[in-house]
């Protein structure tokens, strides 16, 4: 079976500080998309990555692509939200017509390209998988900023990426969400889980950090050091 992978970087990462979108700083000497378009573009596994970012910075996007020798890797402009951008990239595999998609986001170049195989071997129709994580923190749900209750952390987790569909299904969702003009969700899993079937869970194999702020960047630097990478 054919499998694509949606690398998402449309976003303009306000939040992390920098004159550059966060997926175009360097973690330890390499861009942070492209650390994260590697992770499955030289998978066996994997047939086709498109790369999906903000519509000003797609030439930059394209030249480094070709620095890093990543030919091949389709580029197509994000839209207003996540979901849009997605959405985008969904419409450029129509033609290739994938088995199954991956979506992952640009901002988590840590993910651990072993667990790809595992995750295509879980995903069945019907069925998606998603990486997540349990939460180990006590969470509060607040009214202006005031405890309103505490939430039971034994049946929350931490959603992440990738997240896995056939590709057919994860389209169908995407299109009766705009249908329905639901525009809210923050992942892929949520339209699915509302639109399709049911959704796995699966732990990701380590650390799996989303760099959102300098500090998330720190710390990715420290654990990259360690691995030699």
């Amino acid at each position: 079976m054919k499998t694509a992978v949606l690398i998402v970087a449309g976003g303009e990462g306000k939040r992390f500080g920098s004159p550059l979108p966060k997926q175009f700083v360097k973690l330890s000497g390499k861009e942070i998309f492209i650390r994260s378009v590697e992770l499955f573009f030289y998978s066996p596994f994997v047939d086709r990555v498109v790369l999906i970012l903000h519509p000003a910075w797609i030439e930059k996007g394209i030249a480094l692509l070709k620095s890093y020798g990543l030919n091949g890797v389709k580029v197509v402009p994000g839209g207003k939200s996540r979901q849009q951008s997605v959405f985008n990239g969904l419409n450029t595999l129509r033609l290739f017509n994938p088995q199954r998609v991956m979506i992952h986001d640009a901002a988590r170049p840590l993910f651990n390209a072993k667990q790809i195989e595992e995750i295509l071997k879980l995903v069945e129709p019907k069925k998606g998988v998603v990486i997540a994580e349990k939460v180990t923190d006590t969470i509060y749900q607040v009214e202006e900023n005031h405890l309103s209750r505490t939430l039971d952390r034994t049946k929350l987790w931490k959603a992440q990426t990738p997240q896995c569909f056939f590709f057919q299904e994860i389209l169908e969702a995407h299109k009766l969400a705009l249908k329905d003009h639901f525009e809210e969700a923050t992942d892929d899993a949520t339209l699915y889980a509302k639109y399709v079937g049911e959704v796995f869970l699966l732990s990701p194999l380590s650390l799996n950090l989303k760099i959102t702020t300098q500090n998330d960047l720190q710390i990715a630097e420290l654990y990259l050091k360690e691995l030699g990478r």
